[in-house]
C-alpha cells in the first residue's frame, strides 16, 4: 500500500469534465480516415502522393482548409493533406 491508497476524491461528473477540458484532454479525441481500402494523399514535406489505408488513426493539426478543402493532419510517420469530409471523429479510445 502507498500513501494514496486510502485517498478518496468526491466530485461530480461535471466537475471532472471541467478539469479535463481545462487541461486540454477532452479536445484530443480520436480521428480516423473514413472508409475502407486505400487512399492517396499529399505529403507536403516531400511534395509527393503517399498511399495510406483508410481507417488509419490521424491527428488533425489545422482546422482551416486550403483552397481544395484539405486540412493538415498527422498520420503515422508523416503529415498529409486530406479532404475534411474524409476525417471522421470516433471519440476517445
Amino acid at each position: 500500500m502507498n500513501e494514496f491508497s486510502d485517498l478518496k476524491i468526491d466530485m461530480s461528473d461535471a466537475e471532472a469534465l471541467d478539469i479535463l477540458e481545462s487541461a486540454g484532454i477532452l479536445s484530443n479525441s480520436c480521428h480516423v480516415i473514413s472508409g475502407s481500402g486505400w487512399g492517396w494523399y499529399l505529403d507536403p514535406d516531400v511534395n509527393e502522393m503517399v498511399r495510406l489505408a483508410r481507417g488509419t488513426e490521424i491527428i488533425p493539426i489545422s482546422s482551416e482548409a486550403d483552397e481544395k478543402d484539405r486540412i493538415l493532419v498527422r498520420a503515422p510517420f508523416r503529415f498529409i493533406l486530406i479532404e475534411e469530409k474524409e476525417v471522421e471523429e470516433v471519440g476517445w479510445n
